[in-house]
């Protein structure tokens, strides 16, 4: 968008709008988590985000719209930062993502909650909004690393099952903070925890020769 017209009227209701969405998905997050997603209506939404219900039919066409509206919150982010690893091989800008990630993981937590626990009793969610979009942040990291072990960075390994491994990983760090049983690393730990994942991914866990 242009700077003039960034700053003018049709700015400034771009920006009304954008915010009201996300007070909107906000809310629905808090319904969806005290309701569950069946239970929860429309109007409770709307409540919650303190609008008329018809005033939220203005943003969302209903609940699954909602629902894919929060999906794609918690997947642009991380999308974004796995961008950043193309045709990076400097371990310090890896930490860096990795750490960024969980920064994002904390962001997000809320609408990650609640987009898990719909897909927890919903195989249509489950599929529709979390599978498909768990695979594209997959296929990423494959190509990653495939492109890394082709360019001689990384060792010969097999990319499908190295990207399952790093996403089982950073999962583990995280789905505690998303069953709601643990929170999150404080982010005084994420460097040393991001540096730690890193070693162990271009290391493992063998003694170096020179150590």
């Amino acid at each position: 968008m242009p700077k003039a017209q960034a700053k003018g009227p049709q700015g400034r209701r771009q920006r009304r709008i954008a915010r009201r969405r996300q007070e909107i998905l906000a809310a629905a997050a808090r319904v969806f988590a005290s309701k569950g997603f069946d239970q929860a209506t429309t109007k409770e939404i709307a409540d919650e985000a303190d609008l008329a219900e018809g005033t939220l039919y203005n943003y969302f066409g209903g609940k699954r719209e909602i629902l894919l509206a929060i999906a794609r919150e918690t997947e642009a982010p991380m999308v974004a930062v796995l961008q950043e690893t193309e045709g990076a091989d400097d371990r310090a800008v890896m930490v860096a993502i990795f750490e960024k990630a969980l920064d994002i993981s904390e962001a997000q937590l809320p609408f990650t909650q609640t987009l898990f626990s719909a897909a927890w009793v919903d195989d249509d969610i489950l599929n529709e909004f979390v599978v498909v979009r768990l695979e594209r942040v997959y296929r990423q990291l494959e190509t990653y690393i495939a492109a890394r072990t082709a360019a001689g960075t990384f060792r010969p390994v097999d990319p499908a099952l190295a990207a399952r491994l790093v996403m089982g990983l950073f999962g583990s760090l995280v789905l505690p903070a998303i069953r709601g049983i643990a929170p999150l690393p404080s982010p005084q730990e994420r460097r040393a925890l991001a540096e730690t994942v890193v070693d162990l991914l271009l290391d493992g866990v063998r003694a170096r020769e020179d150590a």
